[in-house]
């Protein structure tokens, strides 16, 4: 089994809902606390993976440049 990179579209899309997590998380903050820190940590924990994405193929494409030279 050979491994890949995450995709960038994924990476994106991870970012996309961490973003839209957090501003929801913003606007369920006056209404309901409970329901808000959910959001944030939802959001936290997607924005992680968006962040080991960009980290993978940053370092995953330094590893194949190398090893095409």
């Amino acid at each position: 089994m050979m491994y890949e990179p995450m995709s960038r579209r994924l990476v994106i899309s991870f970012a996309v809902i961490g973003v839209v997590l957090a501003v929801a998380g913003l606007i369920a903050r006056p209404v309901n606390i409970t329901v808000a820190v959910v959001f944030f940590l939802a959001a936290v924990s997607v924005l992680g993976l968006a962040g080991y994405g960009v980290l993978d193929r940053t370092i995953g494409g330094r590893k194949r440049s190398r090893s095409a030279n």
